[in-house]
């Protein structure tokens, strides 16, 4: 720390550019290649008298080799150091230059530090006093080129340890103390040369930002003389133009011959009579009074047009004190003017339908919530389309954007002063009615019944057909407060979405109670699988001729500690909308694995997957290692899959499917014909069977059309080598139907409910026939 704060070694420092790090470069090198000729002439002197005293016999031939080496070494030294000062200041110097300096620093530095080691041990006291203070001296003498780093510690740093070499060689005490002072005296030399780098280094950046900080404001100032759109203007003591500028001339469309002397009250004539509130009028005013005005904005006409000026003066007044009329700047703004109120236009409405927008709503419904306390009331509908997406999915956006804009033209057939539209977002409107549309339900409800039958007939879009319908939710203040109407209105609209779509609905306390039903349940579905709640139930899947125990499907169960069982139907859609899923999907298929690991090796376990696995985790990973821990077999494991996945058939699902399939895996296509049935990925998948859905099942065998469609999935099935289980078969009716068009496998209550783990492994160990019911059949 003390470093740090002795050479400022924890100021952070920006990186600096190529250029910044070029320029620096020069700066140092120019203060170093003026200091350092005064270096080598003190230097050389210092030679030139220790050679004079030290000239003997035991000497002499050192002495001759080190005048030998060092005088041309600083001739050449010094010449450079005069070609440098002789030649203008470059832009950047090459890095061999610098190399080059650093090389003649360290021979300089090493020549001179062979003075003590060659001479000191052998003098006497006076002569090692005299190469001690030279040698102190010439240590000095590198401070000249502190702002170079590795050429003054280059050359100093040389000079010290051929001190201490000189100092160690004499092997007495009193020396050993006076190396452990040159240590120290080292250290200051080298923190001072690094202090004056860094100094030299900031100046030379600051003198960089200094200039171009310069060269920016001329730049600004140049391009505002340029291109300025002000203008001076000056009147005498009769407030008649004076030195008009020409850029008045041009903006007022006139002649300096015509504005010369031009009343000024003439040149700023409004269009119509100023109210007394307006700003012409403040401005005489001032002028009257002979005071200072400012960015007084004025409506004129200026050859037929209407413009806007922005107008600042102040009176100037002669030596006497007596009026001299007024002096100061103007500007033309009206296209300023024009731009900041077409900004604000657009910031409270819809570019796209010209609706206000949810800015401007709000606002409105905050004006409707003051006039409550006068007795009045209010209703918000929120809107929204039923089949927008399919549109823009279908047709493209640009048809989506034509069919919201001829939706927004049939909604202002019902606009009036206390009914109010606007777009929210999307496919999303809301109307706001007030006074006599909010005066009665029947009111609001014949607003609404408007509102759809309108939305109801066709579009016709690029000639193109559409139809959509609306459906609409709507909250009435006060009764359903204020200041939540909006939520609660799209709580009504949500309702009505869910039951139909195609309609209104109004809001009604229990649908908060639901919601907020829903956010509970929610809260605790998190927490609910680290708190051990969920158990598997598992349902048998039989042959169907012989009516045995063929496998299990596994079905998860939430046991609420206060709630009981939790529908699967319920919580459910609630961890495939947070994600739980994802840990949920986890953890019931490894501990299917690990119960079924312990049935009989014919039994196999089927295991849902949802949708978002494939999409949100490493599902073939997972699936070997619930193998690899229960070691259960591949074969004996059966993965149902719904049409749901291949809504997004990517790459990735299709491989992950293949991936699947290798490992040995069965694959189940679980609900089939009920949602996105396409037969293109049977025939890319190769599916192990299909599980007609109960919704099929049910009405059997009285209903000719689902027994037509079930055969159809049957006749499919064989001929692709399928096996084929029907769920939800409940009665014997049921089972003999299917059984006679040739299904595989059931699966229903008519056999058995959901089981518990140990009755379901019970079963499996028993073999026997289910029910007592059936097998009398």
């Amino acid at each position: 720390m003390l470093i740090s704060f002795l050479i400022d070694t924890d100021r952070k420092a920006d990186p600096l550019d190529a250029n910044l790090r070029a320029r620096a470069r020069v700066e140092q090198l120019d203060v170093a290649l003026r200091l350092v000729p005064f270096t080598i002439l003190v230097s050389l002197s210092v030679v030139q008298v220790i050679v004079y005293l030290f000239w003997n016999p035991a000497n002499r031939a050192y002495l001759a080799g080190l005048e030998t080496l060092i005088l041309p070494l600083a001739v050449v030294s010094l010449q450079q150091c005069w070609r440098w000062r002789s030649r203008p200041k470059p832009l950047q110097v090459p890095s061999s230059f610098v190399q080059g300096v650093v090389l003649a620093a360290q021979a300089y530095g090493f020549l001179l530090a062979s003075i003590p080691v060659m001479l000191f041990s052998g003098a006497d006291a006076h002569g090692r006093l005299l190469i001690a203070s030279s040698i102190a001296g010439l240590i000095a003498t590198g401070m000249s080129a502190a702002v170079l780093p590795r050429v003054a510690i280059g050359y100093s740093g040389l000079i010290i340890l051929g001190s201490f070499i000189a100092l160690a060689t004499t092997g007495e005490a009193f020396y050993i103390y006076v190396a452990v002072l040159l240590f120290f005296y080292a250290i200051f030399i080298c923190f001072t040369i690094l202090h004056l780098s860094r100094l030299l280094t900031m100046r030379v950046i600051a003198q960089i930002e200094l200039e171009r900080q310069q060269e920016f404001t001329h730049l600004l100032l140049n391009e505002f003389e340029e291109s300025a759109s002000d203008w001076l203007w000056e009147t005498d003591a009769d407030l008649r133009l004076q030195h008009v500028s020409p850029r008045l001339i041009e903006v007022a469309g006139s002649s300096e011959r015509q504005l010369m002397g031009l009343p000024l009250e003439r040149l700023l004539l409004p269009p119509v009579a100023p109210p007394r509130s307006h700003s012409s009028t403040t401005l005489w005013s001032c002028i009257a009074e002979r005071r200072a005005f400012r960015n007084l904005h004025l409506q004129l006409d200026i050859a037929g047009e209407r413009r806007t000026w922005c107008l600042s003066g102040k009176p100037t007044f002669d030596r006497a004190g007596a009026f001299s009329g007024y002096r100061g700047v103007g500007s033309d703004v009206t296209e300023k003017r024009r731009s900041e109120e077409r900004l604000s236009y657009l910031a409270l409405h819809d570019s796209l339908t010209d609706l206000p927008n949810r800015v401007l709503f709000h606002q409105l419904q905050e004006a409707a919530r003051e006039r409550l306390a006068q007795g009045d009331r209010f209703a918000v509908l929120a809107l929204d389309l039923d089949e927008f997406k399919s549109v823009n999915d279908t047709f493209g956006h640009a048809a989506g954007d034509k069919l919201l804009k001829s939706v927004a033209e049939r909604l202002r057939s019902f606009e009036a002063s206390d009914v109010q539209l606007a777009r929210l977002a999307g496919d999303e409107f809301a109307v706001l009615a007030t006074g006599r549309s909010a005066r009665d339900l029947h009111a609001i409800e014949a607003l609404a019944n408007g509102i759809v039958e309108a939305l109801a007939s066709p579009f016709t879009i690029d000639g193109i057909r559409l139809t959509v319908s609306v459906s609409i939710g709507i909250a009435i203040a006060p009764q359903d407060g204020c200041h939540e109407i909006m939520r609660r209105a799209d709580l009504a609209l949500y309702r009505m979405k869910s039951e139909g779509r195609n309609g209104y609905r109004f809001y009604e306390a229990e649908m908060d109670e639901r919601i907020e039903a829903r956010r509970a349940l929610t809260a605790d579905l998190r927490g609910a699988l680290d708190r051990d709640e969920f158990v598997l139930y598992f349902q048998p899947i039989v042959a169907a001729k012989e009516c045995r125990v063929r496998g299990f499907e596994a079905l998860i169960r939430w046991k609420h500690p206060v709630r009981g069982f939790v529908s699967p139907g319920e919580f459910i859609p609630l961890a495939e909308e947070t994600g739980v899923i994802i840990p949920l999907g986890e953890w019931i298929l490894r501990e299917a694995c690990r119960i079924a690991a312990g049935w009989p090796g014919d039994v196999r376990i089927a295991v849902n997957l949802s949708p978002r696995q494939f999409r949100h985790s490493d599902l073939t990973q997972l699936v070997r290692s619930a193998l690899r821990t229960s070691g259960l077999a591949a074969a004996r494991l059966e993965l149902e899959v719904t049409e749901s996945v291949f809504l997004e058939a990517t790459p990735a699902i299709n491989a992950t499917l293949s991936k699947l399939r290798e490992m040995g895996v069965r694959l189940s296509l679980d609900d089939f014909g009920t949602g996105y049935s396409s037969l293109s990925y049977l025939r890319r998948i190769a599916f192990d069977k299909i599980k007609i859905d109960q919704s099929f099942v049910r009405d059997l065998p009285q209903e000719r059309g689902a027994a037509a469609i079930v055969s159809a999935i049957i006749d499919m099935a064989t001929s692709l080598d399928m096996t084929i289980t029907a769920e939800g078969v409940e009665t014997d009716a049921q089972r003999a139907c299917l059984l006679e068009q040739g299904c595989h496998e059931f699966q229903g209550y008519l056999f058995s409910k959901p089981l518990p783990a140990e009755q379901a492994a019970a079963l499996a160990r028993s073999r026997q026939l289910l029910p007592a019911a059936v097998r009398a059949a």
